[in-house]
């Protein structure tokens, strides 16, 4: 069975029409929709970019105002506790120009009351003397000036009182240091 040429090209024509042609024109809306669907992930991926560098940015604001206001009123706590002090300091003042020479034992005495408040509201807040006694120790201690002593390096008189707050070193204690005479 052998075909004439132009039987030839009419099967061929045939084949072609009924095979699905695989060009550019069946293609090309796949790729169009992959491409959109794609540039609306990217629009939607910035959008929620910047929706989150906004929040972001509120959250570092206000974690800096509170940083900021923390800082500013750390203190309230202590002075708060120390404004009575004050009042009863102010009271002391008022009443030692009212008083006459005897009853000056009881403005000392009053002062007395003071001091210890003002050393009560320091505890609370985690302030402590340093200890004044015993060996010199110059990470707690400022040496003023060398006295006689029958021992060396010993603390002697304690001329301003030294203070920790919560371990650290707020003031060393001012002292005098014992040296044994040669």
């Amino acid at each position: 069975m052998t075909d004439t040429p132009e039987e030839e090209t009419a099967m061929t024509e045939a084949t072609r029409d009924e095979t699905p042609e695989t060009s550019e024109p069946a293609a090309a809306p796949a790729v169009a929709e992959l491409l959109a669907a794609r540039d609306a992930r990217v629009a939607d991926l910035e959008r929620e970019m910047l929706y989150l560098r906004a929040e972001f940015d509120t959250i570092r604001k206000r974690t800096e105002k509170r940083h900021r206001e923390a800082l500013e009123y750390a203190a309230e706590p202590l002075l708060r506790d120390l404004l009575p002090v004050l009042d009863n300091l102010e009271r002391a003042v008022g009443h030692a120009g009212e008083e006459s020479a005897e009853s000056l034992g009881g403005l000392l005495a009053g002062l007395g009351h003071v001091i210890s408040q003002f050393r009560e509201v320091l505890g609370r807040h985690g302030v402590e003397a340093v200890r004044c006694s015993g060996d010199f120790d110059p990470g707690i201690h400022e040496a003023l000036a060398p006295v006689p002593g029958e021992v060396d390096n010993q603390v002697g008189q304690v001329c301003e009182q030294g203070y920790t707050l919560k371990g650290r070193l707020l003031r060393p204690a001012r002292v005098t240091v014992t040296k044994v005479a040669p």
